[in-house]
């Protein structure tokens, strides 16, 4: 896993995939979590920032969470850290799924209540925190900070670069294609695409894993997808944007207020000690990523901490290259702040075979995304 620099390894993948001279397509997926959109906004959030709500952001919300946390077990409104929001998710899913087991004053409709109250504080929080980029329907378009960083504007060098080793001749796409797996809930993703790609607005041009009826207000025209240059964003977690109503989907990336938020709550799956993926929306989305995959030729993972808690992620993601022969031919660049040995135990841990032999397309880089593709430029500009 050692033996080359791993922005070099990725550069030579990319461009001998897009040199070839044969009518293949080379997909490239990323699968990214809170360090990718970190890598593009400082402020953006982890996990253990998102699930904390303060006692002063309590008390300021227009909610009945209150109420939730004086329950047994919430004698006060302290700081709710990470694990008491998952024990308080997990409590109130078990009482959904097990009647038998619920509260004296509370049912299933007080339940669903508290859970959208949840999502919509969730989304609140994340406001607190960062700006979450909503789209501009004026504009029509996800628009860029007025002042770009450094940072971005080589993100954006990055995947534009990528989209140029895409070949199409009469309907058909040959070199490299870029999808995209997430585990977060903001618009990074569709930001980044919105301002690298030549063509009409990014949200007709993406697949989402479920085909939705209206997108920010208007009837969604592009119905049936039939063309490779489409790229998947599959958010594996849901997303902010996501609202279904009774399997009717309403992708709406403008900015709501917290009453409508609430009314009409997005589909996220939030920290439990127990995580139900098995609503129609995740049913949907996580074969549609399987799939993906196992059509994938290179895997990159950034940012994301493959945990031991994220079992069922971790198991998704082994479904690229589930056992030694079907790694044969396939690249995996896993990119985190972590020590590069930290991270090949990781990888080691997902992928069981890589610990029987000396594999030469396993990369592991020690460092912030930026920083990698700055490498992976540098190759770009001396070629």
């Amino acid at each position: 896993m050692k033996s080359k620099n791993p922005a070099k390894a990725f550069y030579e993948v990319v461009t001998k995939s897009a040199d070839t001279g044969k009518d293949i397509l080379t997909n490239i997926t990323f699968f990214v979590g809170a360090g990718f959109s970190k890598s593009w906004d400082i402020n953006s959030p982890t996990g253990n920032d998102l699930f904390t709500f303060p006692k002063e952001f309590i008390q300021n919300s227009p909610s009945e969470i209150k109420d939730l946390l004086t329950q047994p077990g919430y004698s006060s409104i302290q700081d709710t850290s990470p694990e008491k929001f998952k024990e308080l998710v997990y409590q109130l899913n078990m009482q959904l799924k097990y009647p038998g087991i619920r509260t004296r004053y509370m049912d299933e409709n007080s339940i669903n209540i508290a859970l959208d109250e949840l999502k919509a504080l969730t989304q609140k929080r994340f406001e607190q925190i960062t700006s979450i980029n909503y789209f501009d329907d004026q504009r029509g378009c996800f628009p860029l900070p007025t002042q770009i960083t450094e940072q971005q504007e080589n993100i954006l060098k990055f995947f534009k670069w990528l989209r140029t080793q895409q070949k199409e001749s009469f309907g058909f796409s040959t070199g490299v294609h870029v999808d995209f797996i997430s585990t977060n809930y903001d618009y990074v993703i569709e930001t980044i695409l919105d301002n690298v790609i030549d063509s009409e607005c990014v949200l007709r041009n993406t697949y989402r894993g479920i085909t939705p009826n209206l997108i920010c207000g208007r009837k969604n025209k592009n119905v049936i997808h039939d063309h490779w240059a489409i790229d998947n964003i599959l958010k594996i977690n849901g997303g902010f944007e996501i609202i279904n109503n009774q399997n009717n989907y309403h992708l709406d990336y403008r900015q709501r207020s917290f009453e409508e938020i609430k009314l009409k709550p997005p589909e996220l799956m939030m920290p439990s000690k127990e995580q139900n993926y098995t609503n129609h929306y995740f049913s949907s989305v996580f074969p549609k990523a399987v799939r993906l995959l196992h059509e994938s030729r290179v895997l990159v993972i950034v940012g994301y901490s493959l945990s031991e808690e994220d079992a069922l992620l971790s198991f998704l993601i082994r479904q690229f290259a589930e056992d030694l022969r079907d790694v044969h031919g396939k690249y995996i660049f896993y990119i985190d702040y972590t020590n590069e040995d930290y991270l090949v135990q990781k990888l080691r841990n997902c992928f069981k075979y890589i610990n029987f032999i000396d594999v030469d397309n396993v990369f592991a880089y020690s460092g912030g995304f930026t920083d990698w593709i700055e490498q992976v430029i540098a190759y770009k500009r001396t070629a």
